[in-house]
């Protein structure tokens, strides 16, 4: 049996039992912390993480960092996920940027390993993360979806990135490059909660030029080791 490691997922919309793999479940709002502290109670492969997604970070409670920091300091879990998306026009990117900075010092102070969401916003998280510093539990980049050079640039600083469904559209040749730009040591893959993860094991192997058993066994290994602090 191939050894997987699911780095980014969300709470199922069912309650069919997750795989018996270790799967990273992130919270996105205030509003599912709690049920994804009872499903990993209730699933022993299931690694937690609390967060605010960026999308809805406007709309947080005014006491969501205080709630957001007793749950870490009373739970075994991560930070995220978090980050930045400046897709939308309306975005309040001073308001995101505010929110990124508190999940990176909330993941430094209490030593947890933190999940990051980017979209069209690098350079701003590139700078954040260099005035905040990378935490040294683990960071890793979810659905990676920047240039090679964004990926370089990531990895040199200590982020896995991981790769989602995305690689198995045709048309996405940026996002394939980005794959081939990541060493192996800084490779993570996910399903983001929808797909099939061995088609996407399969899939990034092939452009890789490596085998499934060779990408599965390295991807495990850098799972195990970017979130070792919440690991049994």
């Amino acid at each position: 049996m191939l050894p997987l490691f699911d780095a980014h997922s969300h709470l199922p919309n069912t309650d069919t039992d997750p795989p018996d793999h270790p799967l990273v479940v992130c919270g996105t709002c205030e509003s599912d912390w709690g049920a994804i502290l009872a499903h990993a109670a209730s699933h022993g492969q299931v690694i937690p993480m609390l967060g605010l997604h960026p999308w809805y970070v406007e709309a947080a409670s005014p006491e969501w960092a205080p709630r957001l920091e007793s749950l870490l300091r009373a739970h075994r879990v991560g930070v995220g996920e978090c980050g930045l998306d400046f897709a939308r026009k309306d975005t309040d990117r001073g308001t995101q940027e505010a929110a990124f900075r508190t999940h990176l010092r909330l993941a430094h102070a209490l030593h947890r390993p933190v999940a990051l969401h980017g979209v069209r916003a690098w350079g701003r998280i590139i700078d954040l993360l260099r005035e905040e510093g990378v935490p040294s539990a683990g960071a890793m980049v979810h659905a990676f979806g920047g240039s090679p050079e964004t990926a370089r640039t990531l990895q040199a600083m200590g982020l896995l990135l991981s790769f989602s469904g995305d690689l198995l559209k045709p048309d996405h040749p940026k996002l394939r490059a980005s794959l081939r730009a990541v060493a192996s040591t800084h490779l993570l893959l996910e399903t983001d909660g929808t797909g099939d993860f061995m088609l996407l094991l399969e899939r990034a192997a092939d452009l890789r030029g490596t085998t499934v058993e060779v990408l599965a066994a390295r991807t495990w290994e850098n799972g195990q080791r970017c979130f070792k602090e919440l690991m049994a």
